[in-house]
């Protein structure tokens, strides 16, 4: 197995990649070479395979009906940090 080093890396960049590393349970040097795999061995995109994944899924769950108030409720969702004093509940989250 081969060594490499890598320098110059951004300080920002080292900190996302330590924070990555540890949310997938990785070493940084794992996350690292988990990345660098990923990005060389893409396949390409069958898009007829992919349509018909599409489609039995959406024959498994259905058509997702998403009106104004629940696109809303979903983005103010977004926008609430847990265990914060403004957290409220919502239809979307289950609420505390």
């Amino acid at each position: 197995m081969a060594d490499v080093a890598i320098r110059g890396v951004p300080d920002e960049l080292h900190l996302e990649l330590k924070a990555a590393a540890e949310r997938n349970h990785r070493s940084l040097n794992g996350e690292i070479v988990a990345r660098l795999a990923a990005s060389v061995r893409t396949a390409p995109v069958d898009a007829i395979t992919l349509l018909e994944r599409i489609q039995r899924r959406h024959r498994t769950l259905g058509p997702i009906e998403l009106g104004e108030t629940a696109l809303r409720g979903l983005q103010d969702e977004g926008r609430i940090t847990p265990g914060r004093k403004d957290a409220r509940s919502t239809p979307w989250t289950g609420g505390e």
